[in-house]
This record gives structure tokens, C-alpha cells and sequence, in this order.
């Protein structure tokens, strides 16, 4: 199912039980080239890739180096992350790397949708307060995963949004938590 008609339902369900909704979108930083080879391997490993498979990245991953030439100055590193979006198989390499953060397990009331290199992290409760508190709890977990990965959010272009039916005197701000900094 496309992303933009899995939120389109959820959304319409919550609104319809009366439930109020938190989407807090997640904009990995360099996402493509911060695609760290050994944790595509390891879930290539864990989604029991047949071995065939499994050895052709292994072995574009293996040994790679990047060499930086001047008129006297030569310097040569070691490689180890970075799937291009452009070519042919750094969008299935990025869809393995993704797929393990997409099969955590997360509370009930939150859903977890990827388009592209963005994440959309769902969360329904019956107020604000309730949406708010679920959404602090799983994000933790999605900031581990991305630690794990070697991967860091953007918390400049990553935001939050209340949607609800439910009016409030108050208009109190959301407090959701990326790395216990306040998103907006």
C-alpha cells in the first residue's frame, strides 16, 4: 500500500472513533550515503537471503576504498557505508537497511510508515496527552535503531502535527522528543 493512502485511512479511522493523532515526520540525515554496509549485510543475514544473494553485495561492500589524488598528495580510505539512490541497486540495499526499523515492534497505537528516506511514525490516544506519551516511548526505540546503525535524524527537518477533532482552551505545544531535543 502507498504511503500517502495508509495515512489517509489511519487518519480517517482516528477521526472517526474521535481518537486524536500525532504524526511526527523523520528526515534521516544523508540517508542514502549514511547506509552503513554491515548493518545491510546483517539484515540480508536475519531475512535469510539465499547465499547466492547474499555474496553479491558482500563482495561490492568488501575492500572498498576512496582515493583522494592531488599533484604530490595521494590519500586512500576505507569505505563503509554509502548506497547511491541513482544506481540500480542502492534503492534495494536501502529498503534492507529500512526493513528492520519498519519490523520493530512498537506500541499498538503506533503506526510506522517509509516513503523514500522519510519516516512517518503514526500515533493515536484518546487526547493529546495519551498520543504524546506513546510517541515519546517508540521514538526512544527508533533513536536506538538509528544509533545501532549509524544513522542521525535531522531535527531541523523533521516535525510534529496534532490532528484532532477535540477542541482545547489551552493550545498546549506537543512535547515530542527526538535525542531529548524538543521537535516542533
Amino acid at each position: 500500500m502507498d504511503a500517502e493512502k495508509a495515512v489517509k485511512e489511519i487518519m480517517e479511522e482516528n477521526l472517526k472513533q474521535k481518537n486524536c493523532t500525532v504524526l511526527v515526520r523523520l528526515d534521516i540525515r544523508g540517508a542514502f550515503d549514511a547506509a552503513w554496509w554491515p548493518s545491510i549485510m546483517r539484515n540480508q543475514k536475519e531475512l535469510k537471503c539465499p547465499k547466492k544473494l547474499f555474496n553479491l553485495p558482500r563482495s561490492y561492500f568488501n575492500d572498498r576504498t576512496v582515493l583522494l589524488r592531488g599533484n604530490t598528495l595521494k590519500i586512500e580510505k576505507p569505505v563503509t557505508m554509502r548506497c547511491s539512490h541513482s544506481s540500480c541497486s542502492g534503492p534495494g540495499f536501502w529498503n534492507t537497511l529500512y526493513n528492520s526499523l519498519l519490523n520493530m515492534e512498537f506500541s499498538h497505537l503506533i503506526r510506522v510508515i517509509a516513503f523514500a528516506d522519510d519516516l512517518l511514525v503514526v500515533t493515536r490516544g484518546k487526547c493529546d496527552l495519551d498520543a504524546e506519551k506513546c510517541a515519546n516511548q517508540d521514538l526512544k526505540k527508533i533513536v536506538n535503531w538509528a544509533r545501532e546503525n549509524k544513522m542521525r535524524f535531522n531535527k531541523n527537518n523533521s516535525n510534529v502535527l496534532l490532528v484532532t477533532t477535540k477542541t482545547s482552551g489551552d493550545n498546549r505545544t506537543l512535547n515530542i522528543y527526538l535525542n531529548n531535543n524538543h521537535l516542533d
